[in-house]
């Protein structure tokens, strides 16, 4: 039997890339002399191309490339652009979303954004409130074990189009304190069969009710399929940080952590880690104090700082 199945796994991971490879060349967006996108076969995936009078001026490679549900993003203040999606295979990673727009000299590649996990289908860029794009830091997905149920942490980041790029917006991050333990980072993810992501978050008015709150729950295992105390203490640190309230988060942290409980440490470390390999290391800095905690980590991919957490066993 295991034979078998050890076979069936092979043709599949054999066949899927082949299958991926023999996709022809795709026109995925023709601005005629402005310029062309374009997905071709390249090795085992395809590689996104934006040529214009015979040159490539940006080339990307994935697994698979499509356009974005509805093909296009608006930017604001409402500015469309061509939006991409970039699948890097796998069955719970990883997804980026390239966005190009018609500028002066034609079209232009304006932003990669990294979507982790989340599927395009079911996100949403923009909230209600309708501030523009917001997007979750993927760099804190899979917080404590690396299987598809894993929490993630969320931390988010408002963007701005500057009529060239669009980028961190860093007054935007400078939230209060309240909106940084309320909804300021919800999830991403919006599937029609689930409550809109501020709905689906604990909300505290300030970091004492957050420590207080915490002190009281359970530090064991989770048995109700919610996350475990110190995950959801992560996530409450972790949009402190990007709110620019890096050193309430470590306040939060150590305060609410009952003592003789494991975790604290492994908790300080993993963010840190994770935050110094994230795209958006130096706006998280730029929003903070010089030298704030949790970040002036240097990036080590491979470090076990990046998986602390993991060995503690909450699931």
């Amino acid at each position: 039997m295991m034979r078998t199945i050890i076979a069936i796994t092979l043709v599949l991971w054999l066949v899927s890339p082949i299958g991926a490879s023999a996709q022809p060349r795709r026109i995925l967006e023709d601005a005629g002399p402005a310029g062309r996108i374009t997905s071709a076969p390249q090795g085992m995936g395809e590689a996104l191309r934006l040529t214009r009078a015979g040159q490539t001026l940006f080339q990307a490679r994935a697994q698979r490339f499509e356009p974005f549900p509805g093909g296009a993003v608006e930017l604001p203040p409402g500015i469309p652009a061509i939006a991409i999606t970039g699948w890097t295979g796998g069955a719970y990673c990883c997804w980026t979303l390239h966005l190009f727009r018609q500028g002066p000299g034609g079209l232009a590649h304006i932003a990669a954004l990294p979507l982790g996990k989340r599927e395009p289908a079911i996100i949403r860029l923009a909230p209600p409130d309708g501030t523009g794009i917001r997007l979750a830091d993927a760099t804190f997905d899979f917080w404590e074990a690396p299987v598809s149920l894993a929490t993630d942490l969320h931390p988010t980041i408002p963007f701005r189009w500057t009529g060239r790029v669009l980028e961190p917006d860093l007054a935007a991050m400078r939230r209060p304190v309240a909106a940084a333990l309320g909804t300021a980072c919800a999830d991403m993810a919006a599937p029609q069969d689930m409550r809109p992501p501020e709905l689906r978050i604990t909300l505290y008015p300030d970091v004492d009710a957050a420590i207080a709150t915490l002190r009281e729950r359970g530090w064991e295992r989770p048995t109700d399929g919610g996350p475990h105390a110190g995950v959801e203490a992560a996530r409450l640190a972790a949009c402190l940080i990007y709110s620019g309230h890096a050193a309430q988060a470590r306040r939060l942290l150590r305060e609410a952590w009952p003592d003789g409980v494991a975790g604290l440490r492994e908790t300080e470390r993993q963010i840190a880690a994770r935050l110094a390999c994230s795209p958006f290391a130096a706006a998280v800095r730029a929003v903070n104090a010089p030298r704030a905690p949790f970040t002036t980590g240097r990036c080590d991919r491979d470090g076990p700082d990046q998986t602390a957490v993991f060995a503690l066993g909450w699931r």
